[in-house]
């Protein structure tokens, strides 16, 4: 399934079916015994698997129609870690932005 980043406007934009697959998918997993996923959780794993192996996993349209990356496994409980560390450091850097400026005035 894909999802697209679009940088002119900041927004992620995802397929009409998104959140019905993911309920397909974690009917699946709950059927056998597993943990549903919370679907932005799956954009934000699949984000941070992208971004933390940028060598092998930034690809152009055409390099991506034959990639042969792998899929990872989502690890819920990292990936929300994660996402609390990644609010954190956005929290901490907009702090800075704004005492800078404060203090230039």
């Amino acid at each position: 399934m894909r999802v697209t980043i679009d940088l002119d406007r900041d927004i992620i934009i995802i397929p009409d079916n998104f959140f019905k697959k993911i309920g397909e998918e974690n009917e699946k997993l709950e059927k056998y015994g597993a943990t549903a996923v919370d679907p932005l959780v799956r954009i934000w794993h699949s984000f941070f698997t992208a971004m933390d192996d940028t060598n092998n996993r930034l690809l152009t349209q055409t390099n991506a129609k034959t990639s042969t990356r792998k899929k990872k496994t989502v690890n819920v409980e990292e990936t929300k870690k994660r996402i609390d560390r990644e609010k954190e450091i956005i929290a901490e850097k907009k702090a800075e932005a704004e005492k800078a400026a404060a203090d230039k005035k």
